[in-house]
C-alpha cells in the first residue's frame, strides 16, 4: 500500500497508538445529527505509506499532519471529481548538484531537446504497441490500420526534429491519431468517442482524466524525493503551478498504464454506468463514492504487479522510480536517458 487513498466524505486522519488512523462518525439509528459513534475505517502502520490522497471533504488532524512531515510522507488532496488541489510535502535532503544540472540541461536548447524527443518518441512507440494489440483482435478494422500507419510515419519523422515546436505539433497530432483508433478497443456498456477534458463529459474521459491527474502527482513526489524540481521540465513549457517534469515523463506512461488500465476497467465490467455521477460543480461527470473505490483498488494493485508487454519481475511502481533515476543520472552525464517502451527488456 505506497498510496493511502481516502474517499469516504467527512472521514477523519488522525496519528494514534503508532499508526495513521481513518475513521468516521456515523449516526447510528438515522434519527438525527446525535448521538453519534465512530466507526474505525483502516488502520495502517506508517511504514506501509508512501503518500495519502485526500479525495473529497476529508479532515486530517494537526497531530497527523505533523507526523507526516516528520517521517516523510506527502499528502495531496484532490476535489471529488479528481481535480488535483495541492500537497503538502515534507522537508527532503536537498542536494543543489542535480537541480544545477537539471537548470542547465533546462537552459540548453539543444539538450532540452534531445530528452524531449525521447519523451515522445516513448510515447509514439507505446501508443503504436496498444493500438497493435487492440488491433490483433479486430485485424480487418479500417480505423485501426490507418491510426497504426500514421503514428508509424510520425515516429520516423520524431528523430530528424530540429526544434521544439514542431516537436511538439508531431506530439499533438500523434495523441489525436492515438485517440482515434483507441476508441475501436472499447467494447462494453461505456464507450469512448474521442479524448475530451475539462471537463470530461463521459465517464471514460474522466477515467482517463484522473488516471492522468493520480500518476502526475505520484510521478511529482518521486521526482522531489530524488532531489528534481517537478516543476522544471524539458518538454512542457514553465507555467506556474504547473509541474512540467512530471507531465514530461508522463507522456511515455499514457497509454501502457492510464489507457490500458481505463480500457481494462471499461471491458471487464468492473466500472460500469451506475458508478458514475454528474458532477454539478464542474457540469461534467466523475465517479461516485462506490466507484472511487473500485478505481483506487484496481489502480494500486496494478502498481504492485509487472507492467505487461515489459520483460522484467519488476513492479510498474519500481519500473516508474527507475525511470526517474535514470533521468536523474542522465542530468549528471551518468548514462543516457531511455524512455519506458512496451515490447522491450528492462535495463533496470
Amino acid at each position: 500500500m505506497p498510496t493511502l487513498y481516502i474517499t469516504e466524505p467527512g472521514a477523519t486522519i488522525r496519528f494514534s497508538s503508532g499508526s495513521i488512523v481513518v475513521t468516521v462518525s456515523k449516526d447510528p439509528d438515522g434519527s438525527g445529527p446525535l448521538p453519534t459513534k465512530t466507526q474505525q475505517l483502516i488502520e495502517v502502520e506508517p511504514h506501509r505509506i508512501e503518500l495519502i490522497a485526500i479525495v473529497g471533504r476529508i479532515h486530517i488532524t494537526g497531530h497527523a499532519v505533523r507526523f507526516c512531515l516528520e517521517n516523510g510522507i506527502p499528502v495531496s488532496w484532490f476535489k471529488r471529481n479528481g481535480d488535483y488541489l495541492g500537497r503538502m510535502v515534507p522537508e527532503l535532503s536537498r542536494t543543489a548538484d542535480i537541480r544545477l544540472a537539471q537548470y542547465s540541461t533546462a537552459t540548453d536548447a539543444n539538450q532540452s531537446l534531445a530528452l524531449a524527443k525521447e519523451f515522445v518518441s516513448g510515447k509514439i512507440h507505446n501508443s503504436i504497441h496498444v493500438l497493435s494489440s487492440i488491433r490483433s483482435n479486430r485485424p480487418s478494422h479500417p480505423e485501426l490500420g490507418s491510426s497504426l500507419n500514421r503514428l508509424k510515419s510520425l515516429h520516423d519523422a520524431v528523430s530528424d526534429v530540429t526544434d521544439l515546436s514542431s516537436l511538439l505539433g508531431y506530439e499533438g497530432t500523434a495523441a489525436r491519431t492515438y485517440f482515434s483508433g483507441l476508441k475501436v478497443g472499447f467494447d462494453g456498456e461505456i464507450p469512448f468517442n474521442g479524448r475530451e477534458k475539462r471537463p470530461p463529459p463521459d465517464p471514460s474521459n474522466a477515467l482517463l482524466s484522473l488516471g492522468y491527474v493520480i500518476l502526475t502527482n505520484w510521478l511529482a513526489s518521486t521526482i522531489e524525493s530524488h532531489n528534481l524540481d517537478p516543476y522544471l521540465g524539458f518538454m512542457h513549457q514553465r507555467r506556474s503551478g504547473r509541474p512540467s517534469l512530471a507531465l514530461d515523463l508522463l507522456e511515455e506512461l499514457r497509454a501502457p498504464v492510464v489507457d490500458r488500465f481505463v480500457l481494462r476497467m471499461c471491458n471487464r465490467r468492473q466500472l460500469r454506468m451506475e458508478h458514475f455521477e454528474n458532477d454539478s460543480e464542474d457540469r461534467g461527470v466523475r465517479l461516485t463514492r462506490s466507484g472511487l473505490r473500485i478505481f483506487f483498488r484496481a489502480w494500486e494493485s496494478m502498481l504492485d504487479k509487472p507492467i505487461a508487454g515489459i520483460r522484467t519481475e519488476d513492479s510498474l511502481e519500481s519500473m516508474i522510480r527507475y525511470q526517474v533515476s535514470l533521468l536523474s543520472n542522465h542530468l549528471r552525464h551518468k548514462e543516457k536517458y531511455r524512455s519506458l517502451r512496451l515490447g522491450q527488456a528492462s535495463t533496470h
